[in-house]
């Protein structure tokens, strides 16, 4: 109780903030607008009188009379009198430039200084393996299917039935309540997207043929999977659902974060990698590890078999969370 009272301290404070800085920048604002408004008008008044002074007969004109020279010098007083104010409006609005500037950067201080302790409280939580309530991670393009079974929705699981690993039981309905991380080395979760050898249904034991796939649900008794292709653009219609003994089934990477326990594959690993562009994992060598950036893995570049040519093997940058290491004794 005494982290959550703290914690939206640190929002309220945060809140007032972020509602009051609009309100002090909308007054600069406002009277900058003003000014450019006058300014505006008093440019198109300066250059109604630069024409009717230049309309008026010149100076050294043997036809100007006393009456034009006093006309004359009248006007260019006028004249210079607007640069003036020209010159002072211009220099405001520059000046108050200059606040809303500070302004800003003084809040952005301000909130930063605010945001601090709430970060902090939320790094502490994230560290006792709480995650954001509200936060349905790995649903981005998933078909209703694959939806319901993530969102715990008809995935033919019974909550506790005997065999059926934990991590493997019907998914928590999405209420408000803190959600544990699921463990890096957790078995494939319904909704998960996974490396499918389906090489042994369509062609045969001992074929090779490594798909991305969406798991649909785990068979217990059968130590087995049910995993659905998760190539939209398959000429068949994709959608296609294999029945696969679990060591058929590789676990694609959770997250590319460090933080979440990912590790690194060193030079020279053999690997399962997504092939740019398709959905099909090939074998690969890894030539550079992928690099890590504010906690998070990037590219590797491997080199794919049977890719090259006469000039060698083409060096390939592929996601971190499209490798997956390949099993061994095959």
């Amino acid at each position: 109780m005494a982290n959550s009272i703290h914690v939206m301290t640190y929002l309220e404070k945060y809140v007032e903030l972020s509602s009051s800085l609009p309100v002090e920048l909308q007054r600069v604002v406002v009277t900058i607008k003003d000014l450019d408004e006058r300014l505006s008008a008093l440019k198109k008044e300066t250059d109604a009188k630069v024409e009717k002074c230049l309309a008026m007969p010149s100076a050294s004109s043997r036809q100007a009379s006393a009456g034009d020279m006093d006309a004359i010098n009248a006007t260019r007083r006028e004249i210079e009198r607007a640069h003036a104010d020209i010159n002072q409006l211009s220099t405001e609005k520059v000046r108050l430039a200059g606040i809303a500037m500070e302004m800003i950067q003084f809040n952005i201080a301000k909130l930063d200084k605010e945001l601090a302790p709430f970060s902090e409280e939320m790094k502490r939580l994230e560290g006792a393996g709480f995650e954001d309530e509200f936060g349905v991670e790995g649903m981005e393009g998933m078909d209703a299917v694959t939806m319901a079974f993530a969102m715990g929705e008809g995935g033919g699981f019974d909550d506790g039935a005997p065999g059926v690993p934990a991590q493997l039981h019907r998914a928590p309905s999405h209420k408000k309540s803190h959600k544990k991380k699921i463990p890096v080395n957790a078995p494939p979760q319904p909704g998960e997207r996974v490396a499918a050898n389906i090489g042994e249904v369509t062609a045969g034991e001992g074929a090779q043929e490594w798909i991305v796939a969406v798991v649909v649900q785990y068979i217990a008794e059968e130590r087995a999977y049910e995993v659905m292709d998760a190539d939209e653009d398959d000429p068949e219609g994709g959608g296609h659902v294999y029945h696969l003994p679990e060591h058929l089934v590789i676990p694609m990477p959770r997250s590319a974060s460090a933080r979440d326990g990912q590790v690194n594959l060193s030079r020279g690993t053999t690997v399962l990698a997504v092939y740019p562009a398709t959905t099909t994992f090939y074998r690969a060598v890894v030539v550079q590890q992928a690099q890590k950036i504010n906690g998070e893995f990037g590219e590797f570049l491997l080199e794919f078999e049977d890719d090259g040519d006469a000039d060698g093997l083409p060096q390939r940058p592929v996601p971190f969370m499209h490798v997956v290491r390949h099993p061994s004794g095959l």
